[in-house]
C-alpha cells in the first residue's frame, strides 16, 4: 500500500542555513502537493469496444460501446509495484462553461495508487442543456451497465482481480459508484455525498423533461432500485460512503433511508463501521453539498478504501481516532 506515494515525491528535507530560503521552499511544496493546474489533450482516438488493446489505455481516448462514445482520461502507475489496482473516477454535476466532455477530479489522480481512469458521462455530450446526467443513459439502455462492461474489458486488459477494483464518485458520480455494484462481485465502491435514489433527488424534474421519460415508472434495468442493490450485494461488495452532516437533504433523502433499510439506526461523528461491508465516514463542514474536501482529504479516503479492501478488515482502535480527529481539523480548517 502505497497511499502517502505522493506526500513522499513533494515533501523534501530544506536547508535551514537560510530561513527566508527555507520557508519559501516548504510553502512552494505545500503549494505543489495538489497540483491542481493539469491538461487534457483535445487530441484523441476513438476505439471499438472490440479493437480496444493494453496499449491504448492511456492519456486521453474513448471507447465506442453500442454505438455510444465514452470518453475516457487514463493515468499510469509510476511503478511496477503500483500496476494491481484500478481506480475509476465519476463526474458529477457540471457548472456553467464547463467544456464536455466532463473529466471531474481528475487532479486526484496522483493520490491514488495503480491505474487511474475517469470516464465522462455521455449525457453530457448529447444533451448539452444538462448539468447532470448520472449515466443514466435511455429509456431501454443503461450507460451504467455500458460502462460495466468497459471496466470489465480493462480489468482484463490490465490484469487487475475484481477484489482491487475501487470506483469513486462524488454527488451524481457517487450514485454511478454505488450502482455500479449491480454488475460487479468483489469491488470497492466509494461515494461522497452521493445521490442513492435519484428519483427521490430536489432537481430530478428537469431531468426526466430532457430524457422524455418517468422515474416513477418501473425501471426493468434497476436504475432507481440502488437502495435495494447495495442492501442485496453488501455480502459481496465493500461500501464506503462519506457524508457531510450539514447537507441535509442528503443525509434525510438519501442516507438515511439506506441506513433503515440495513437496520442501522446510530451514526458516531468520525469513521463507522456498520457493517463487514459498510462504513460510513460523517464529517461536518459549513457549505452543505458542495463542502466535499479536496486532494488532501481525497488521500484519507484512498488510505481507508485500501485497508477496507484487505483481509479480515476491522476498523482500529487508531484509526477511529484518527478520522474523528481529521474531521474535526477539517471543519478547524475550513473555518479558519
Amino acid at each position: 500500500m502505497n497511499y502517502k506515494n505522493r506526500y513522499d515525491q513533494v515533501f523534501k528535507r530544506v536547508s535551514i542555513d537560510n530561513y527566508a530560503q527555507f520557508n519559501n521552499e516548504i510553502h512552494r511544496q505545500m503549494d505543489a502537493l495538489k497540483q491542481t493546474h493539469y491538461s487534457i489533450s483535445k487530441e484523441y482516438q476513438t476505439y471499438e469496444f472490440d479493437n480496444i488493446q493494453n496499449e491504448d489505455l492511456h492519456d486521453r481516448f474513448a471507447i465506442k460501446y453500442k454505438n455510444i462514445v465514452f470518453d475516457c482520461q487514463m493515468n499510469l502507475p509510476s511503478s511496477e509495484k503500483q500496476k494491481k489496482t484500478l481506480f475509476v473516477i465519476f463526474s458529477g454535476s457540471r457548472n456553467d462553461g464547463d467544456p464536455v466532455p466532463v473529466f471531474k477530479r481528475w487532479s486526484y489522480y496522483p493520490f491514488c495508487d495503480g491505474y487511474v481512469l475517469n470516464i465522462a458521462d455521455p449525457l453530457l455530450s448529447i444533451h448539452r442543456n444538462l448539468k447532470l446526467g448520472w449515466y443514466y443513459g435511455t429509456k431501454n439502455e443503461s450507460y451504467i451497465e455500458y460502462i460495466s462492461v468497459i471496466i470489465k474489458k480493462i480489468q482484463s486488459l490490465l490484469g487487475i482481480e475484481e477484489k482491487d477494483l475501487f470506483l469513486f464518485g462524488s454527488s451524481g458520480g457517487g450514485y454511478v459508484a454505488l450502482h455500479l455494484s449491480y454488475y460487479l462481485n468483489n469491488a470497492t465502491h466509494i461515494a461522497l455525498n452521493p445521490q442513492i435514489s435519484i428519483k427521490d433527488y430536489k432537481h430530478i424534474l428537469g431531468f426526466c423533461r430532457t430524457l422524455n421519460l418517468s422515474l416513477e415508472d418501473k425501471d426493468p434495468l434497476r436504475r432507481n432500485e440502488t437502495v435495494d442493490i447495495i442492501c442485496e450485494k453488501i455480502k459481496t461488495n465493500r461500501f464506503f460512503i462519506i457524508q457531510n452532516m450539514n447537507d441535509e437533504e442528503h443525509c434525510k433523502k438519501q442516507l438515511f433511508p439506506l441506513m433503515k433499510k440495513l437496520n442501522v439506526d446510530k451514526l458516531a461523528y468520525g469513521m463507522n463501521q456498520v457493517n463487514e461491508n459498510m462504513l460510513v465516514w460523517v464529517y461536518d463542514l459549513n457549505g452543505g453539498h458542495s463542502a466535499q474536501g479536496d486532494q488532501v482529504i481525497f488521500s484519507y479516503i484512498v488510505y481507508m478504501a485500501e485497508r477496507f479492501a484487505s483481509d479480515n478488515f476491522r476498523l482500529l482502535s487508531f484509526e477511529d481516532f484518527l478520522f474523528k480527529n481529521v474531521s474535526y481539523i477539517w471543519k478547524d480548517r475550513r473555518q479558519y
